[in-house]
């Protein structure tokens, strides 16, 4: 299957960065951040299939439901079709799952990787099945109001800061078939025994306030990865790059200057 890549800037030469959304956003969920390291890498996003981009062809063609695993090897053969064949990525969510398969199956395109608010496994079949069940009754809009309260730290919502409300925005416009086809890829993703086997450089990055994936669970995810770090973003909640870009540009830029 073929990802949607788009060349966030134009900066030939430089280290290349490649940004993954999480589950119901869109391709400018990472937008603050990368503005604020545009001038020292090239950048480019990706998408989820359909949710920003109305989904490849190859997706449509599929007969059986696409994997985890399927998005990782989409994006290298995407990102080599646009001349890009070594990078370091960052994934927060399903796609911090995208970069630990990357890292697991396809190690020699990694220069680096920075896995946000994500696990070697993504809830429960329960839980998938439920939330599946939920946007076939009432749309992806329906989710808006309990994920608000996953995705961002206490009395964010409540500042006068516009990127909030907008990501919620795009949640609730997000394609219903979409988000379930990626809802099943993350229903079927477990890695609970092979993440000690990656050996690229690697981040775990938490929100303070994640309810899914806290600072002591990614902590402990990056004491079974060799040589990988660890570091929390205050204030914060599942989606820290809205929160709080400046402090998560900080700390991309900062690991990247060590590769």
């Amino acid at each position: 299957m073929r990802i949607a890549v788009r060349a966030f800037n134009d900066n030939p030469g430089s280290p290349v960065l490649v940004f993954g959304n999480a589950l119901g956003t869109r391709m400018s969920l990472w937008s603050a951040v990368a503005g604020r390291l545009a001038d020292d890498f090239q950048i480019y996003i990706s998408d989820l299939p359909g949710h920003t981009l109305p989904a490849d062809e190859a997706l449509g063609d599929q007969s059986e439901p696409y994997t985890i695993a399927d998005l990782a090897s989409g994006l290298v053969e995407s990102l080599a079709a646009v001349g890009v064949d070594s990078f370091t990525y960052c994934g927060v969510s399903i796609s911090g799952a995208v970069g630990l398969t990357l890292a697991l199956n396809h190690p020699e395109a990694l220069t680096g990787l920075v896995a946000c608010a994500t696990g070697d496994k993504l809830g429960t079949a329960q839980t998938w099945d439920e939330r599946i069940a939920e946007v076939r009754a009432d749309g992806t809009r329906g989710l808006v109001d309990d994920t608000a309260d996953r995705w961002f730290a206490a009395g964010f919502l409540e500042e006068d800061i516009a990127a909030g409300p907008l990501v919620l925005a795009d949640l609730a416009l997000v394609d219903d078939e979409a988000y379930i086809a990626a809802a099943t890829a993350a229903k079927s993703y477990d890695l609970s025994g092979s993440v000690h086997a990656i050996t690229v450089p690697t981040l775990f990055l938490a929100g303070a306030q994640d309810p899914g994936f806290s600072p002591e669970a990614m902590s402990s995810l990056a004491e079974r990865v060799d040589g990988a770090q660890s570091a929390t973003v205050p204030d914060s909640a599942h989606l820290p790059m809205v929160e709080h870009p400046e402090l998560v540009a900080d700390r991309i830029h900062g690991f990247c200057s060590l590769l």
